[in-house]
């Protein structure tokens, strides 16, 4: 099967915020949702842009308005593993010192974006990553409330488990981001990448991870360098099938190619093109995903799935930008 590659550039030198929420074979009973849900948090991210907020609370108050929400696999609304609990990751990094902060596999956290972040500021280049009880028992001890872990369960995913659990050998976890995805009530993570006043660009990715996954799972969203990365000259923040994404670690190879001269648009095409070449599927599919980027002139979006849900809100204007489909 030939690639379909969608993609977008946006030029813009001002404070951005660009947010995804997801890239997969988002269904036509989905689009409203995302649709709105998109449209939500770009309100949210207005006073972000508009303020000045720095880049590093930028993508976390945007990324916790993403797992807030409850349309997308975030947060309220994630996908469940094989026992039924909503188990979440998340990661955030900040160009302006390269420090980032990761939490995975946790059950109890209403908001890990807001964890991984706190880890960043806190850790002081100690601890970065979490995992499991170890990110909870880190949350508890700096004022973060634990939740009972299924006040984070959506019933639409609760259906959603019941019915996957009768078909768990046919979802392999690459087919909802290709046409006809063995689920068709699948989501996927969400994320967001910020240039703010100064120029400095931040990222952060949350994910509820893939449908019936085992407990314990890790993709590539809390990893830096795979889900999310940023430096001085780039931001980016993937979506996608997460094994893929972290097998070519994506989103430093966007770093890569964007370092080496490539436009931010160039650089996402060629990256997502080079990981449908070399990661194949059982069936013998190519991995596809998306990714969104921001450099200190430009930014872009880029997916090879069915359908992306992305959007942007830029200094300049006075509405906001936001897609689910392939224009």
């Amino acid at each position: 099967m030939s690639l379909s590659l969608h993609s977008r550039q946006v030029e813009t030198r001002g404070p951005l915020l660009l947010v995804h929420g997801g890239a997969w074979d988002i269904p036509d009973a989905a689009l409203e949702a995302h649709r709105e849900g998109l449209q939500a948090v770009l309100e949210v991210g207005t006073a972000a842009v508009q303020e000045e907020t720095e880049a590093l609370a930028g993508v976390t108050t945007a990324t916790r308005a993403l797992e807030a929400h409850g349309a997308f696999n975030a947060g309220y609304g994630a996908m469940l593993n094989q026992d039924g609990a909503a188990e979440l990751d998340a990661g955030v990094m900040t160009g302006a010192t390269l420090d980032y902060g990761a939490v995975m596999a946790t059950q109890r956290l209403e908001h890990p974006v807001g964890v991984a972040r706190r880890l960043l500021e806190t850790g002081e280049g100690r601890v970065r990553m979490l995992v499991g009880e170890g990110a909870e028992r880190f949350a508890d001890a700096t004022g973060t409330e634990l939740v009972p872990n299924e006040t984070l369960v959506h019933p639409r995913e609760r259906r959603r488990h019941e019915r996957i659990r009768a078909q768990a050998e046919a979802n392999h976890p690459s087919r909802s981001f290709r046409p006809g995805g063995a689920d068709p009530q699948g989501r996927d993570t969400v994320g967001a990448v910020m240039r703010d006043a100064t120029g400095t660009l931040a990222a952060a990715t949350s994910t509820g991870g893939t449908p019936f996954k085992p407990p314990g799972r890790v993709g590539d969203s809390p990893l830096p360098g795979a889900g999310f990365y940023a430096d001085a000259h780039v931001a980016v923040s993937t979506t996608g099938w997460g094994e893929a994404i972290a097998a070519v670690g994506l989103a430093r190879s966007v770093r890569e190619r964007v370092r080496a001269g490539d436009s931010a648009e160039a650089a996402a095409r060629a990256s997502l093109s080079r990981m449908h070449e070399q990661v194949r599927a059982p069936d013998g599919g190519g991995a596809t995903g998306g990714c969104i980027v921001v450099t200190p002139e430009e930014a872009a979006v880029a997916f090879t799935t069915p359908r992306m849900a992305r959007g942007w809100r830029t200094d300049t204007e006075d509405h906001v930008h936001f897609s689910v489909g392939q224009e």
